[in-house]
C-alpha cells in the first residue's frame, strides 16, 4: 500500500525538520493506524479498527491517549505538496460534530449549519492553509472547543478568545503566511486586534448594514472622515468591474473607517445585478490591509471555502464523527487523525493520481487480497505487485 511506502518517509522528514523523536513502536502504530483507517469498512472506531488490524482494541485506546504532534505532521505534508512560488493563506473555520452521551468532554450547545440552529454536541475549531492558485488545502490544527464558554465577545474569556488563542499559537510555525481568512463570524474586534498586533492581516465578511464612514484623507488626524456609507448608493464607491466567472456580480471598493472596530478597512462590495426578485443583493467583504487590491480580497475570501471540502472528506472517508472515546485526549487525537488522513490521501492523489474514493476502495481491496494470499499460502505463485493481482485491487476504481 502507498501509506506503507510514503508514511515512513513523512515521519523521517518530520523528525528531521522539527527535531521530534518517535520511538519505533509509536512509528509502527502510526503507519498501521492510517493503513487501517483507509482499509476498513464501516465506522472508524476502536472496535472496528481492531477487526482490521493485528493490534487489539486496548492498544488503539492506549495510543490514542498519548500526545502526537499533528501540526508538525501536517506541516511536513504541506511542505511536500506546496509550491514555493504560490501564495498561501491561512483559513479558520468551525464544524459541529454530533455526539451522544452525558460524560463526553466538550458537550455543549453549538451552531449546526446543517440543522440551521444550535444543537447539543461537540465543536472543533480548524486552522488550515489554502494555496490560492492551485487551491491545494491542508488542515494544520484541529482543537475541540471547550464547553461553557460564552459567545459574547465582551466577556472575560469567550469562544472568540479561544479561537484567537489557537491561531496565535500557530503563527510562529507559519511565518510565511500573512493573510488569515474567515467567514463573518470572525469579524470581531478581538480577532482584528490580536492578528494585526502580530503583523498579520485579516480578510472576512461584514454585516450588510455595517456602520462605516468614508476615509477622505488617510494622512490627516482631523478632517479625515467623510459621510456615512449609505448601503445601496454605490456612487460612494469605486467601480472595480465584474467577476470573471460571474459577470453578473459587480465589485465596488472604498477605504472606510469602522467606529466599532476602531480601525480603517479596505471594503469590497459584491453586488448581484441579476436577482430574480428584481432587487439588488450584495455582500460586504473587508480586509485590515488597506492597500490590498479589491480583486485579491475577493479571491482570498472565496478560496477559504476550500477548507469545507476537507471537512466533508473527513466526515465522509476518515470517520471524523465516529469516535467512541469520551475523554479530551482521545477525542483530540481522533479528530486530528481524521483530518491528517485527508491531508495524507490528498498528497498521494496529487503525487500518484486518482481520487480519494478510488484510494479507499483500493486500500480495502489490497487488505482483502493480502489476507487471501496469506491464508492460502500463494506467495510462491503470486505477490501483491502481480498484474493479475493489481487488476483485482483496482476493481471499482473511480477516475479523479
Amino acid at each position: 500500500m502507498l501509506t506503507q511506502t510514503v508514511l515512513p518517509f513523512i515521519l523521517a522528514k518530520m523528525t528531521q525538520s522539527f527535531n521530534i523523536t518517535l520511538p519505533r513502536p509509536r512509528r509502527q502504530f502510526i503507519i498501521e493506524l492510517f493503513r487501517v483507517v483507509f482499509a476498513l469498512w464501516g465506522r472508524v472506531n476502536f472496535t472496528n479498527m481492531a477487526r482490521f488490524s493485528s493490534y487489539s482494541e486496548v492498544t488503539f485506546r492506549r495510543h490514542f491517549a498519548r500526545f502526537f504532534d499533528w501540526v508538525a505532521f501536517n506541516l511536513t505534508i504541506m511542505q511536500m505538496s506546496a509550491h514555493s512560488e504560490e501564495p498561501v493563506i491561512g483559513v479558520f473555520d468551525c464544524s459541529f460534530l454530533p455526539k451522544s452521551g452525558k460524560r463526553t468532554y466538550g458537550l455543549d450547545k453549538f451552531y449546526s449549519s446543517l440543522a440551521g440552529k444550535n444543537k447539543v454536541g461537540l465543536e472543533v475549531s480548524i486552522l488550515g492553509c489554502v494555496a490560492t492558485m492551485s487551491h491545494h488545502t491542508w488542515t494544520l490544527d484541529v482543537t475541540q472547543t471547550p464547553p461553557g464558554l460564552s459567545q459574547r465577545e465582551a466577556d472575560d474569556y469567550s469562544r472568540i478568545d479561544f479561537y484567537l488563542e489557537q491561531a496565535t499559537d500557530l503563527l510562529d510555525r507559519l511565518p510565511q503566511i500573512h493573510y488569515w481568512v474567515g467567514d463573518g463570524y470572525y469579524a470581531k474586534k478581538k480577532i482584528f486586534d490580536g492578528l494585526t498586533g502580530r503583523g498579520k492581516s485579516v480578510v472576512t465578511k461584514l454585516r450588510s448594514d455595517a456602520n462605516l464612514r468614508l476615509v477622505l484623507h488617510p494622512e490627516r488626524k482631523r478632517g479625515r472622515y467623510g459621510e456615512k456609507i449609505r448601503w445601496g448608493d454605490w456612487s460612494m464607491f469605486e467601480d472595480v468591474g465584474v467577476l470573471e466567472d460571474l459577470p453578473h456580480v459587480r465589485m465596488y471598493t472604498a477605504l472606510v473607517n469602522s467606529p466599532h472596530f476602531k480601525r480603517d478597512l479596505r471594503v469590497v462590495v459584491l453586488v448581484n445585478e441579476r436577482d430574480a426578485a428584481g432587487k439588488e443583493r450584495y455582500s460586504v467583504l473587508c480586509s485590515t490591509d488597506i492597500e490590498q487590491a479589491a480583486e485579491e480580497i475577493v479571491h482570498y475570501y472565496r478560496s477559504r471555502y476550500q477548507l469545507e471540502f476537507c471537512i466533508r472528506d473527513a466526515k465522509q472517508f476518515t470517520g471524523l464523527t465516529h469516535c467512541q472515546a469520551r475523554d479530551e485526549d482521545k477525542l483530540d487525537f481522533h479528530v486530528n487523525m481524521s483530518f491528517a488522513a485527508v491531508n495524507l490521501v490528498r498528497l498521494m492523489c496529487q503525487k500518484f493520481g486518482g481520487s480519494i474514493n478510488s484510494y479507499v476502495r483500493e486500500a480495502y481491496n489490497t487488505f482483502l487480497v493480502e489476507q487471501l494470499i496469506s491464508q492460502l499460502s500463494l506467495e510462491a505463485e503470486f505477490d501483491i505487485s502481480h498484474p493479475r493481482i493489481r487488476s483485482i485491487i483496482q476493481i471499482g476504481r473511480i477516475a479523479a
